[in-house]
This record gives C-alpha cells, sequence and structure tokens, in this order.
C-alpha cells in the first residue's frame, strides 16, 4: 500500500475505501476487449489502471439508460466475449447474486480475466439498494459455482484504525481529511507491528481477480 498515493486521492474527495481500492487496482492492466459492468461513464478508478495498447474499451450501467435487470437478465454480450471484465462495487447492489456472477463468468474469454471489488467494513449505500457484504470464503464459492478456474481474493485492508478511518474521515473538512487518515494509517502500522496477523481482520473490503 502505497500512503502517499492514497493521501493524494483522499485529498481530491475519495474515500478511504475508494483511494486503497485504486492504489491496488494500479497493478491490473486492462488488456484486449475490455468491459466495465455497471462503473458509470466516469468511473473514479480507471485513470489508475494500466491499458494495454489493444485494448478496446466499454461500459455497461442500467444507471446509463441500459434496459435489462441485473438480477435476473442475461447481459447482453455472447458467450467468451471479452478479454477483461471489471466489476467493481456492484454485487452488494444486487439481492440475485449469483446470477449476475455466472453471467460475468460467462461473457469472459477463457484465459480472460475478472477483475473486482466488493465493499465489506462499509456504511449503507443504496444505489438503488444495498443487500449484502461478502466475505472472501462467500466469493470464493459464488465464483466457483459460477465457473470460473482459479479465484485469487485479498482484503484491501490496514488495521482497525484505518477501518475506523473510513467510517468518520469525510466527516471533516477537505484539507484535514488527509491529516485525519494519515493519523490513523500511523496508528494502525504500530498496530501492525504489534501484531502482524491481525490487519485481515478489518479488511474494508475484498479485491478479487478471477479467471476463467
Amino acid at each position: 500500500m502505497n500512503w502517499w498515493y492514497c493521501v493524494k486521492e483522499i485529498s481530491q474527495r475519495k474515500s478511504v475505501t475508494r483511494a486503497l481500492l485504486n492504489d491496488r487496482l494500479r497493478f491490473e492492466a486492462l488488456a484486449g476487449k475490455t468491459i466495465d459492468i455497471g462503473g458509470g461513464k466516469d468511473a473514479t478508478y480507471l485513470p489508475a489502471m494500466p491499458k494495454a495498447s489493444d485494448v478496446v474499451f466499454s461500459t455497461f450501467d442500467v444507471k446509463a439508460g441500459a434496459t435489462i435487470n441485473f438480477e435476473t437478465d442475461p447481459l447482453p454480450a455472447t458467450d467468451s466475449m471479452y478479454d477483461t471484465v471489471l466489476f467493481l462495487n456492484v454485487m452488494e447492489h444486487i439481492f440475485n447474486h449469483q446470477h449476475l456472477a455466472n453471467e460475468v463468468v460467462r461473457i469472459t474469454k477463457v484465459g480472460g480475466t475478472v477483475i473486482g471489488f466488493v465493499p465489506f467494513l462499509m456504511w449503507y449505500h443504496p444505489d438503488h439498494h444495498d443487500y449484502f457484504r461478502y466475505t472472501d470464503e462467500a466469493l470464493q464459492k459464488i465464483f466457483t459455482t459460477a465457473g470460473a478456474t482459479k479465484v485469487t481474493i485479498e482484503p484491501i485492508a490496514h488495521g482497525p484504525f484505518t477501518a475506523a478511518a473510513q467510517m468518520i474521515t469525510q466527516s471533516f473538512p477537505r484539507l484535514l481529511q488527509p491529516v485525519v487518515f494519515t493519523l490513523f494509517y500511523g496508528m494502525d502500522s504500530l498496530y501492525l507491528w504489534l501484531r502482524p496477523k491481525r490487519g485481515k481482520n478489518f479488511a474494508l473490503g475484498y479485491f478479487f481477480v478471477l479467471q476463467k
């Protein structure tokens, strides 16, 4: 985790979770035919991600006027259509999450990649609904059932104080937000020095990469 990168993101009004997620996404490249499921028109994480020269990028989001139902309808793509599928901050808003997970894996090429994230220690945020928080064990089962052959999951976490910072930082004036984050981040650095195995217990969310 790059502290300075996160400070810069938070100074631009991003939440602690978003800053940590964008920091992680800097190490995942977009390649080939790529679609962003549910990311909207101007997703703030896209500038963080490196892009191969062969990227052909598109988005699909019901908020942008799509008329399908993520709960029940197939995604408008043929089987094995995409090299890369982005699936970030969507599953918590879908009650029938197994259906959508199945669809995301279905449209991914054999050998392709799904890059995703779900929040865990996060406030209620309906868009239009907010149904679930997933553990790494739940995600493993969901995506294995969907047909992914390799599921890699890692917590986005830096300890209990950073988790608390996610909840309170945006209550402060903008100029103070990086200062508050830095204070809590530093407290966690000491905490993890004393209890190095406990950081993952305070996951702000889970980042996952799937192969089909």
